[in-house]
C-alpha cells in the first residue's frame, strides 16, 4: 500500500506549481491578458517566444467579471500583465496589489489613445466613469498603438529576441493595413450604413469604417433601459427605416428580439471580442466576421 504524501512533499509541490506554471513554455516570457483580443496581439508579436493567457474568454463581459483565485496566482507568476485600462477592467489594480508581483511588468494599452467621450460612457455601482468610451480596440488605428506598446515592453523584457518581435510587429501592421483597406473599400459601395446597437462598443469601429449608430438599446453599461427609451427606439426604427439591430452573444437577446417583432428590423450578432463566435478567434477574422455580417445584412 502506497504511503500517503507527508504535509512538505505537498507543501513542495504546490510551492512548485504557483512558481513554475505547468503550462508554460521553457524560456518564454510569461504574459497574462486580461482580454481576449490583448492575447492575440501578444502572441502575434510574441510568437514562439512568450507564453499567453487571457483572464477572459470571449463569452464573458469584462466590465463585470468576477476574479478567481486562479487569476491571481496566474499575474503573480507573470512577467508582464496586459490591459484595455480607460476604466474597462474595473477590478485589474486589486488583481496586481493581490498578486504581489514586484517585478511584473504592467501595460495599460489605452495609454496615448484618444477616447470618444460623447457616446457608451461606463457606468459602475459607484458612479459614472469619466474616461470615456473603452471600447478602443475595434479601431485598427487604435489596435495599431496597442501593438506597438506591447512590442515595446517585450522587448524591454526580453531584448535577446528583439528583431524577432520588432519584424512580427512589421508584418502584423502591415496586415491591418491591408485588413483595413479592403474593409472601407467594401463598406464604401453600400448605400445604408446605419443601425441600432444593443450595447454602446461599436462607436470607434463606426468611425474608422463609416457606419452610423442611430441608438443604443443599453446606453450605460450595468444598466437596463426603460420602457420610455425602448418606445423611443421603436418609433426612431419605424420611422427612419433603420433596417438592422446589432446584439452580442455576451448580453440577453430578449430585448433586441422584441425590437425586432415590433418594428421588422433584423437582429444580427456580432462580436467585441475575439473567440465569441465561430470563426473570429483572432483579431483579424472577428474584424472580417463583423463587416461581412454587416454588408450582408444592410445590403439593398
Amino acid at each position: 500500500m502506497a504511503k500517503p504524501l507527508s504535509y512538505t512533499l505537498i507543501l513542495a509541490f504546490l510551492l512548485a506549481v504557483i512558481v513554475f506554471p505547468v503550462d508554460a513554455k521553457p524560456d518564454t516570457t510569461i504574459v497574462v491578458t486580461t482580454l481576449s483580443v490583448l492575447q492575440d496581439y501578444v502572441q502575434q508579436i510574441g510568437r514562439e517566444h512568450v507564453t499567453v493567457t487571457s483572464l477572459i474568454s470571449g463569452l464573458e463581459n469584462g466590465h463585470s467579471y468576477a476574479l478567481k483565485p486562479s487569476d491571481i496566482l496566474a499575474v503573480r507568476q507573470a512577467h508582464m500583465f496586459v490591459t484595455i485600462g480607460a476604466g474597462l477592467e474595473v477590478w485589474a489594480k486589486q488583481l496586481v496589489e493581490s498578486a504581489q508581483n514586484s517585478t511584473l511588468e504592467v501595460v495599460v494599452t489605452s495609454k496615448g489613445i484618444s477616447l470618444l467621450r460623447n457616446t457608451g460612457s461606463i457606468h459602475t455601482k459607484g458612479g459614472k466613469h469619466t474616461f470615456g468610451n473603452p471600447h478602443i480596440w475595434l479601431d485598427p488605428e487604435n489596435a495599431k498603438s496597442m501593438i506597438r506598446q506591447i512590442t515595446t515592453r517585450l522587448i524591454k523584457l526580453d531584448r535577446a529576441n528583439r528583431r524577432d518581435y520588432l519584424a512580427n510587429q512589421a508584418e502584423y501592421l502591415r496586415e491591418l493595413d491591408t485588413l483595413q483597406a479592403d474593409i472601407k473599400r467594401r463598406v464604401k459601395k453600400l448605400p445604408d450604413r446605419r443601425f441600432i446597437s444593443h450595447h454602446p462598443a461599436w462607436p470607434y469601429f463606426a468611425r474608422r469604417f463609416g457606419f452610423k449608430i442611430v441608438g443604443n438599446i443599453i446606453e450605460h453599461s450595468g444598466a437596463e433601459p426603460s420602457a420610455k427609451h425602448l418606445s423611443t427606439l421603436v418609433q426612431q426604427i419605424k420611422k427612419t427605416g433603420i433596417k438592422v439591430i446589432v446584439s452580442e452573444p455576451q448580453l440577453n437577446q430578449k430585448i433586441p428580439q422584441i425590437l425586432s417583432d415590433e418594428t421588422g428590423a433584423r437582429v444580427v450578432t456580432l462580436t467585441a471580442m475575439p473567440g465569441a463566435l465561430p470563426g473570429t478567434n483572432t483579431y483579424t477574422s472577428m474584424l472580417r466576421f463583423n463587416v461581412s455580417t454587416l454588408l450582408e445584412t444592410l445590403s439593398p
